[in-house]
């Protein structure tokens, strides 16, 4: 994948930037970089704090050659991708031990907080892809100083885990780079990459709350499907959280 990167001092969200631009016919590997956005968005429209000059808020613009059914693989391979770049920063930037893992199912945690997340938006016709969008948000040098207290408990930054300042655009083109690849084996294998990323999932085993369409569902979550969905089991048998549930452990 050739990226094209266009870079922005402020905007109010990577994401609606990288949506014009899709709309307009900008090809794959657009991305859309900002040093801060206003008013950045998480799943659910949840807000995403972008203080300016510390981490790197970006989208990117896909071409999927994928069925809408597959369209949890996105941000499935997405995910993958930060892990990726987090073990390229283990042997390049630090010796520094540390745990990443997924909180199902869009979320990366580095020693158990909220270091990424990660949002696809996607405009559909019938059955395929008219463009997607690849939204990720890494926090790197971020320190939360005026930071809400709820993002100052759940979330770190490299910079926090790892005590040194990192060098945003190294860790970007690492970023790119990983991502690039993992969505060209989606392009050539059609294989879904639930399996690996399933192993990375640290949800799994856990009582989890889930808010679905059927209601709020209490019960452990035992594996990941094919399409990225989180199945849980309850006193009354198996449910399946879709992408975009919201996934609380209890």
């Amino acid at each position: 994948m050739q990226f094209h990167i266009t870079r922005h001092t402020v905007v109010t969200s990577t994401m609606d930037v990288a949506r014009q631009l899709a709309e307009r016919g900008a090809p794959e590997g657009t991305v859309v970089l900002a040093d801060a956005q206003t008013a950045g968005r998480g799943r659910a429209g949840h807000g995403w704090y972008s203080p300016p000059g510390q981490s790197l808020y970006l989208s990117l613009v896909l071409r999927p050659r994928l069925a809408p059914a597959q369209a949890g693989w996105i941000t499935m391979s997405a995910a993958l991708a930060v892990i990726d770049t987090l073990e390229d920063l283990r042997d390049a930037a630090t010796a520094t031990p540390f745990s990443a893992a997924i909180k199902w199912f869009n979320d990366v945690l580095l020693n158990g907080r909220k270091v990424c997340g990660i949002l696809v938006e996607s405009s559909i016709t019938g059955e395929r892809f008219d463009y997607a969008v690849l939204g990720i948000g890494l926090n790197v040098n971020t320190r939360f100083d005026d930071a809400p207290a709820e993002v100052q408990q759940r979330a770190t930054s490299l910079w926090r885990e790892f005590g040194i300042p990192l060098d945003r655009e190294r860790i970007l083109a690492s970023l790119l780079r990983r991502v690039g690849e993992r969505q060209n084996e989606l392009a050539r294998g059609q294989r879904s990459p639930a399996g690996e990323y399933a192993r990375h999932v640290e949800t799994l085993g856990k009582q989890v709350e889930i808010e679905a369409d059927q209601g709020v569902v209490c019960g452990r979550a035992i594996r990941v499907e094919e399409d990225g969905s989180l199945i849980v089991a309850t006193g009354q048998g198996e449910v399946a959280a879709r992408f975009g549930d919201l996934a609380r452990q209890v």
